[in-house]
């Protein structure tokens, strides 16, 4: 959330711990191939204020992946005790042993600690028109019950849509930040909670990093400064199994309002050297529908025409 740092007594200290922001990195010539998809297709069991839209920002899954598991259900068919199929399954970008990869395409936090996967949590980010900043940064330091300072461009905000406009928000339950407040080394960001817990998995943010109550009080508590966060957008990801099986990823481009094209996935999935090894025609399937899900697409060798068994004496063909 750009200028939505709180109150933070040592702020300037902060800066002066050599932590700046750390330059993006330039991605590697050959396109990554993952190994490891996390998360599940399941049944919820929906609660009181639960909406569609809310529930598909919990398990950041697409809207037409949740038809697609439960048919035009409409918000107002939603009654609390009703099971739906919902899915979280996504290639997971692992990029080291050690730390946090937000991949802002399927509004996903990834936490790796001794090369093992030790928690995923949905995170709400920036909306189009104010995306999250791609980069490798590092915590720097945390506060509880921040206070909030409206920068001006939020001001003005308030103020074109004829609400009140306030310049400081003090702890509490109106305050947009929750009660904890994580800084990144990229002054200005950072990872918080929110008083809009169905916001989170969606393009809601004006940059920063909404958690869910019960996550970010975890990361509060147990990522130590230091900790490297880096910040990925991948709309395409491929991941191989260790049965050589190769799973798609695609979402919509959503920060650059256009649909991924099926001549890009060619060219990155033979780029990562499994181009041998995919049904193009399942490619282009996952490709149209942008799903959000790992779908697979590995190439099947065809079974070989079998000869019609011959009936026995006694045996009726037609059965």
């Amino acid at each position: 959330m750009v200028g939505d740092m709180p109150t933070f007594p040592s702020w300037p200290a902060v800066l002066g711990l050599g932590l700046a922001l750390v330059a993006p990195r330039t991605e590697a010539a050959t396109p990554r191939v993952y190994d490891l998809i996390g998360g599940s297709e399941h049944e919820y069991t929906v609660v009181a204020g639960d909406t569609v839209w809310s529930i598909t920002g919990r398990f950041t899954m697409n809207r037409d992946l949740f038809s697609s598991l439960n048919g035009a259900l409409e918000g107002d068919r939603l009654r609390p005790g009703m099971r739906v199929m919902v899915s979280d399954r996504h290639v997971v970008p692992r990029r080291g042993t050690d730390g946090i990869v937000i991949d802002l395409a399927d509004r996903t936090l990834y936490w790796f600690e001794h090369a093992h996967l030790k928690a995923r949590f949905p995170v709400g980010i920036g909306r189009i028109d104010w995306a999250t900043p791609p980069g490798r940064y590092r915590i720097v330091g945390r506060r509880e019950d921040p206070v909030w300072r409206v920068p001006a461009s939020i001001q003005a905000e308030m103020r074109a849509r004829g609400e009140p406009v306030v310049s400081v928000v003090g702890p509490g339950p109106d305050n947009p930040l929750g009660k904890h407040w994580i800084q990144l080394s990229n002054p200005g960001y950072g990872l918080h909670g929110t008083n809009a817990p169905a916001s989170v998995g969606k393009y809601a943010s004006h940059g920063c990093l909404r958690l869910l109550p019960d996550d970010v009080e975890r990361l509060f508590h147990d990522a130590r400064d230091g900790t490297t966060v880096e910040v990925v957008y991948e709309p395409v990801k491929v991941a191989r199994d260790r049965l050589g099986s190769v799973f798609l990823e695609v979402h919509r481009d959503v920060y650059r309002a256009k649909p991924v094209q099926f001549d890009a996935v060619l060219a990155r999935l033979q780029g990562a050297g499994v181009g041998d090894r995919v049904d193009w025609s399942r490619v282009a399937e996952v490709v149209a529908r942008a799903w959000g899900t790992p779908e697979d697409v590995t190439l099947r060798a065809a079974s070989p025409d079998l000869p019609e068994p011959t009936a026995r004496e006694g045996e009726n063909p037609s059965e």
